[in-house]
C-alpha cells in the first residue's frame, strides 16, 4: 500500500520530522539529500525519538535514555534498546532512480510485444522490420506507410556501492524506445548530498537501425545502411534539494555509406554535401516536477537540440515543451506525456529550394498495474502488466520529410 507522508521540502536538509500515518507515528529524516523514515518510537521506553537528536552517522538518539538507532536499517546501536525499531520504505518525486541504501545488485526487465506503423522516406528498418517501401516514385509526395509487429525487452541492471553512495548501471529506457532513440547507457550515479544526484552515461547504439544510402533515388530499388550513433548524457537531478533537473545529451552520429542525392544528376558536388546526414547532436533539457496532490504529479520540461550535421541543409536547431502527467497508485499508475514543438533548419534545400522546416507534434501513455496475487519472478517485486501507446507526427514545408510513427506495446514487467 502506497500511503503519502509529506511533500519534500517539508523535511529540510538535517532535520527530522514526525508524522502521523494511519495512527502510526513515522519519523522521516533528511540525510545528505536523502531521506530516511523509521517509526518514530524507541523500543526501550516508548518515547518519540524525533524529540530526541539527529546524529552524525545517519543515526537518531532517544531523548529519554539516549539509546542510538541507524536510520537506515532501524538497527539499535547502543544500549539500552537492544531491539530495532521498523524502517518505512520511501518513494520520493525523482526522475533519476533514488540510489538504495543497501548495497547489492538492482534492476528491472520489461518484455513486450507489439505493432508499429511508421511513414517516412529515410528511415529503411527498424529490428529487422522493414519501415518504408525500398522504391520510392516521387520526391514530392508524402511517405506511405508501413506495418510491423515488434517484441522489445527493455532492461537495466545496476550494482550500488551504499557507504559511497554511488551506482553503476547498464540498460535501456522504454522513453527512448518510443522516440525511436535506438541508444543502450552505461554509465555512473553518484549521491552528493544537498547538492543533489549526478550521472553521467555513455550512449552507445545496440538495436539494429538501418537508412536509405540514397534516399533521393526514384523509381529503382534503394539499398539500405547503417545508422549508428554514440556519445554522452550528463544529468544533475534533484539540484540543491529541489524537484529541477537539468540534462546534457551529445551524439555522434554515422552513416556507413552516406550516398544522399548521388541519383540526381543535376545537383553539384557541394549540392549533395549539403545533404550529408552525418554529423554531432546536442540536446539540453531542463525539467521541475510539481506534486499537485497526493497521487497526482506534473512535470513541465523544455528540450533544446542543436543538430549539427556535415550537411548544412540538414542542420537544425529543435524546440520542444513538453507536459508530462503521472498519477501514482494502487493497483494503477498511470503516465502521459505531450509535447509540441519546431525545427528550424540552417541552409537552403538545394533539391527543392527553400529551406526546410518542420512542425512536431506527439503524445504517449503508459499505463501499470500490479498484480493483486504477489507473482515474482526470481524474488523479484510483485510483476506488472503494462500497456504503452505512443504517437509522434513530424509536418514539414517539404512533403518529402514528413514522418509519422504510431506504436503499440503490451507487457509485463519485474524490478529487482
Amino acid at each position: 500500500m502506497k500511503v503519502r507522508i509529506c511533500k519534500a521540502g517539508a523535511v529540510p536538509e538535517g532535520v527530522m520530522k514526525s508524522f502521523d500515518i494511519e495512527g502510526t507515528p513515522v519519523l522521516v529524516a533528511r540525510v545528505d539529500g536523502e531521506f530516511h523514515a523509521i517509526t518514530d518510537m524507541c523500543t526501550h521506553a516508548m518515547a518519540y525519538l524525533s524529540d530526541g537528536e539527529l546524529l552524525e552517522g545517519c543515526r537518531v538518539k532517544c531523548p529519554d535514555h539516549a539509546a542510538v538507532f541507524d536510520l537506515r536499517t532501524g538497527e539499535a546501536l547502543e544500549l539500552p534498546a537492544t531491539g530495532p525499531v521498523a524502517v518505512v520504505s520511501l518513494m520520493t518525486a525523482a526522475a533519476l532512480e533514488p540510489i538504495p541504501e543497501e548495497s547489492g545488485f538492482t534492476g528491472f526487465v520489461r518484455p513486450g510485444v507489439g505493432g508499429m506503423r511508421f511513414k517516412t522516406n529515410l528511415v529503411a528498418s527498424f529490428l529487422g522490420f522493414d519501415l518504408s517501401e525500398k522504391k520510392n516514385d516521387s520526391l514530392n509526395d508524402s511517405p506511405d506507410s508501413e506495418s510491423t509487429a515488434i517484441a522489445l525487452i527493455p532492461f537495466s541492471v545496476a550494482y550500488t556501492f551504499a557507504s559511497t553512495r554511488t551506482q553503476v548501471f547498464l540498460g535501456t529506457d522504454i522513453v527512448n524506445l518510443i522516440r525511436f532513440d535506438y541508444s543502450q547507457q552505461l554509465g555512473v550515479k553518484q549521491g552528493i548530498g544537498s547538492f543533489g544526484i549526478l550521472q553521467a552515461g555513455y550512449l552507445f547504439s545496440s538495436i539494429p537501425a538501418k537508412v536509405w544510402k540514397d534516399p533521393y533515388l526514384v523509381n529503382q530499388n534503394r539499398s539500405d545502411t547503417k545508422r549508428k550513433s554514440n556519445g554522452l548524457r550528463l544529468t544533475w537531478d534533484r539540484i540543491f534539494n529541489t524537484q529541477m533537473q537539468v540534462q546534457f545529451t551529445y551524439r555522434n552520429i554515422d552513416i556507413s555509406s552516406e550516398k544522399s542525392g548521388d541519383s540526381l544528376g543535376f545537383l553539384t558536388s557541394n549540392d549533395r554535401d549539403r545533404l550529408k546526414r552525418d554529423g554531432d547532436q546536442y540536446g539540453l533539457e531542463v525539467l521541475y516536477r510539481f506534486d499537485i496532490t497526493e497521487k497526482h504529479r506534473l512535470t513541465p520540461a523544455f528540450t533544446y537540440t542543436l543538430d549539427d550535421r556535415d550537411g548544412d541543409a540538414m542542420s537544425s536547431d529543435t524546440y520542444d515543451i513538453q507536459l508530462t502527467y503521472g498519477y501514482s497508485g494502487d493497483p494503477f499508475t498511470v503516465i502521459v506525456n505531450g509535447f509540441i514543438g519546431w525545427a528550424d533548419y540552417d541552409k537552403k534545400n538545394p533539391i527543392y529550394d527553400k529551406t526546410q522546416d518542420d512542425d512536431r507534434f506527439g503524445v504517449n501513455a503508459q499505463i501499470y498495474y500490479t498484480n493483486p496475487w504477489g507473482w515474482t519472478l526470481l524474488n523479484s517485486k510483485p510483476m506488472q502488466f503494462y500497456i504503452s501507446a505512443a504517437y509522434i507526427d513530424i509536418d514539414s514545408n517539404i512533403d518529402f520529410y514528413d514522418q509519422e510513427a504510431i506504436f503499440t506495446t503490451v507487457g509485463v514487467g519485474f524490478r529487482w
